[in-house]
């Protein structure tokens, strides 16, 4: 049976047709999806994103935002050595600039073509990590002050030593520490700036005990002076021979409550103005004092004798008793004892000449307490210092204001030979009294009947020192049974000072010849 063309081509299906359509309209419903997706995931953080530390990637601009904001919102663990502190970066004011740090985001999400971000997410092409930088700003006033909080609660400063009048002697300082301020900010800062490890130990500074000082020693004086009762004038002075340290102390207790002078007080030299004349006597001498010369030393300065004293300056003065005067008064006024003075000799019934100094100039003036002291001799506790004190760097080191002075007159065994001479005036009351009995004292005492005093070199396992000292009573006649014990106990509280571990002197009588 014969069929005709065109029923041939009404029973074909167009089957290709069909398929490429359907292909066509696959693909293309295809990418409108991947469009509508990746036009969506454009919407939200991209792959990789870290901003501020903090990972967003895939979050929307709301969540990335709430999510940084709550990570740097954390408190911070702030240690105080084993003590924990919290601290809300509410309480400084801290504040992350999110708005900004999503700006950026947004130029980061957004750069490149439209086209060529689709093909890299049709590709699936992994994204490389984009950082955005912290943009936060805080009161640095107001984490001063919490810093400055936490070390009004937690520092223990150091303790100083504390003088004891019950036992004349001091209370050693406590050790402690403080919080170093300024290098713990630096901490919290960087902390605040950092999403994890928000943890900060602060930096403590720790401080040993600290020792006693001059000013101390002081304190001390001046507390059992006055607890004692003395109702006169005190001048002390000390010199650390270790570090060249002094305290100078001038008080009035004559109303009851001390009255610290700022001058120095003039006193009667009695015989510590045997001090001088001995370094003038070395001066003058051109060989070490043997035979009679030394029993002339030896009685000027352990028998005081005025007698001896005088030989001393008469030799001096090559037979004229009163160039030695003379010669012993401006040697120490080119020493710079400027209120060092003696115009006559020993037992000396003349009137006297008048000699100026500063510390006589204020006492007539009015400035100055006025001891109405001896017009023939006169000295003050700092001169007296300052001359043992040579003789001291001399013997010692072979330097010093002697031997500045003197530099082919006086050499450091004869200093040596000074010291050595003193030590033998072993009267055993004063500063001798106030130190154990095997330490030796190189000084000279001396009195008259309102004033008391006593210099001296002190050699000590604690530190050597020199110690002067003057009491002055407005009286006809200064008690020895009230000055010599409070001498005695200033000695022994200069001694615990330089000897904190050696206390509770004894002391060894009263009595003595001057």
């Amino acid at each position: 049976m014969m069929t005709t063309p065109g029923a041939s081509r009404r029973a074909r299906f167009p089957f290709l047709e069909v398929s490429g359509l359907v292909m066509i309209l696959a693909a293309t419903l295809l990418l409108v999806v991947q469009l509508s997706s990746f036009s969506a995931a454009r919407q939200r953080m991209p792959g990789g994103l870290v901003m501020a530390g903090v990972p967003v990637s895939g979050l929307s601009r709301e969540e990335a935002q709430a999510y940084v904001e709550q990570v740097y919102g954390t408190p911070i663990t702030v240690m105080y050595g084993d003590q924990e502190i919290r601290l809300d970066p509410a309480e400084v004011g801290l504040r992350v600039n999110s708005e900004a740090m999503l700006s950026r985001a947004d130029e980061l999400r957004t750069e490149g073509t439209f086209w060529s971000g689709f093909w890299d997410y049709l590709w699936r092409r992994p994204q490389g990590e984009i950082n955005v930088d912290l943009q936060v700003e805080y009161s640095e006033e107001l984490l001063r002050a919490w810093l400055a909080d936490v070390a009004a609660r937690y520092d223990r400063p150091p303790q100083p030593a504390r003088p004891v009048l019950e036992t004349l002697s001091f209370e050693p300082g406590q050790p402690g520490y403080t919080l170093d301020q300024e290098a713990s900010f630096e901490l919290i800062d960087a902390a605040l700036r950092r999403p994890v490890n928000r943890t900060v130990s602060l930096v403590i500074e720790e401080s040993e005990a600290p020792q006693p000082t001059l000013e101390t020693l002081q304190t001390l004086l001046v507390q059992y002076l006055t607890s004692e009762e003395f109702e006169g004038v005190a001048s002390i002075y000390v010199i650390d021979l270790q570090n060249g340290d002094e305290m100078d102390l001038e008080v009035d207790l004559r109303q009851g409550n001390p009255i610290y002078l700022d001058c120095d007080v003039a006193y009667a030299s009695t015989s510590t103005m045997k001090i001088p004349i001995m370094v003038e006597y070395f001066r003058y001498l051109d060989w070490i004092p043997a035979g009679n010369q030394y029993e002339i030393l030896m009685g000027t300065m352990t028998l005081s004798s005025n007698l001896h004293a005088n030989l001393m300056m008469r030799e001096i003065g090559g037979g004229d008793i009163q160039r030695g005067v003379e010669i012993v008064r401006n040697s120490m006024q080119y020493l710079g004892l400027k209120n060092t003075f003696i115009v006559a000799p020993y037992d000396e019934e003349d009137p006297p000449e008048y000699f100026s100094t500063p510390a006589r100039e204020a006492a007539r003036a009015g400035t100055c307490v006025n001891t109405r002291p001896d017009p023939y001799m006169q000295t003050t506790s700092d001169d007296l210092a300052m001359l043992l004190d040579m003789i001291y760097q001399c013997a010692e080191f072979g330097g010093g204001g002697l031997i500045a002075a003197y530099p082919d007159e006086i050499t450091p065994t004869e200093c040596q030979m000074m010291l050595d001479v003193m030590a033998q005036n072993d009267e055993g009351v004063l500063i001798m009294a106030g130190v154990p009995p095997e330490t030796k004292v190189s000084h000279k005492h001396g009195w008259t009947y309102d004033t008391h005093a006593d210099a001296g070199v002190v050699f000590t396992p604690g530190g050597d020192y020199v110690l002067t000292m003057f009491l002055w009573e407005d009286v006809d006649w200064l008690d020895i049974l009230v000055s010599f014990p409070l001498m005695e106990d200033i000695s022994a509280i200069t001694f615990n000072y330089f000897n904190p571990d050696l206390i509770n002197v004894p002391r060894r009588g009263l009595g003595i010849e001057d």
